[in-house]
């Protein structure tokens, strides 16, 4: 067998038209993910693989967990942030309003991820029609006095704007932060004030050759990033493990079949040691790509980190 690659398995049969940023909840046991477009979000439960859908008011981009025992989740809805309860439907604070995010110049919210330190949440737009739509930005979203604030995040230095926000994570220690602007096929990394949450130093960790994009990571135990490459009908989707020091692929993880936009990863289960893969179906022919749109696991003899949480 090949050392420097692993198949992942198909393991949750959801249709979803824009499943993303897969999370785990390693104080419940649980994978989380939301299907953007299918308004939807998913629970997977590890111990009786029993899987909850819950229907959403609106888009959910993207998502953090709060404190462990505290409910809801800090939300990332198509052009505002809230703290919501999704598995009650309820409200938990107000909506805090991205003004640089406006539907009507085909924008909303993207790949988003908490800080290590959990003081504030990064999240990216997304311009959903290139011929038509305005290019966008980066922004943040943190808590001050018990309310929700956010604005746009200071260095990202991406000319002419940001079309599609991916990749955003975090090395282990929290100084470095990687983001890419899927269309343009590079991962950059800069330096993340954790105080101010700016960022500095921008330089670029990797150019993706070959067929597909960028889109969602993570970071293992380890430091390397571990990247989902949309792949959207020109063959499978993977993953690349990417070494933060060179950039170069050193571990590749490919699906068991046709399904070819990969969107996100995560690594869950109580070891840690398990990548679980969210997938979409975005104009896709699912007679050709049958699978598309579920969850893929795969079990690896390498260790992700916990997610951060939202802690403000």
């Amino acid at each position: 067998p090949d050392v420097n690659r692993a198949e992942a398995t198909f393991i949750c049969d959801m249709h979803a038209t824009l499943g993303e940023c897969v999370i785990y909840d390693d104080d419940r046991n649980i994978v989380l993910w939301t299907d953007i477009d299918g308004k939807k979000f998913f629970k997977l439960d590890l111990v009786t693989t029993v899987v909850d859908t819950y229907s959403l008011p609106r888009r959910l981009a993207a998502f953090a967990l709060r404190p462990k025992g505290e409910k809801g989740y800090l939300c990332a809805w198509e052009s505002s942030f809230q703290l919501y309860d999704i598995e009650n439907d309820k409200a938990l604070s107000d909506m805090c309003v991205v003004s640089d995010i406006c539907e009507a110049d085909f924008q909303r919210l993207n790949d988003g991820r908490c800080d290590p330190e959990g003081r504030r949440f990064i999240c990216g737009g997304h311009r959903e029609d290139r011929n038509k739509g305005k290019t966008t930005a980066v922004f943040y979203c943190e808590m001050v006095s018990g309310k929700l604030l956010c604005g746009k995040l200071q260095g990202v230095d991406i000319d002419g704007g940001v079309e599609t926000s991916n990749s955003i994570c975090f090395s282990p220690r929290g100084d470095v932060m990687y983001f890419a602007d899927s269309p343009k096929k590079i991962i950059w990394k800069y330096h993340y004030d954790k105080e101010s949450g700016t960022l500095s130093n921008k330089t670029v960790l990797s150019r993706h050759k070959g067929a597909g994009v960028p889109d969602g990571s993570c970071v293992d135990n380890e430091g390397y990033i571990w990247n989902a490459v949309w792949k959207s009908g020109v063959e499978p989707g993977a993953v690349h493990r990417i070494d933060p020091t060179t950039g170069e692929i050193v571990f590749t993880v490919t699906l068991p079949d046709s399904t070819s936009q990969v969107t996100c990863c995560c690594f869950g289960a109580p070891n840690m040691d398990v990548m679980f893969i969210s997938t979409a179906a975005v104009d896709r022919d699912t007679k050709l790509e049958t699978n598309a749109g579920g969850l893929y696991a795969v079990k690896l003899n390498i260790k992700g980190k916990t997610e951060s949480r939202f802690c403000y």
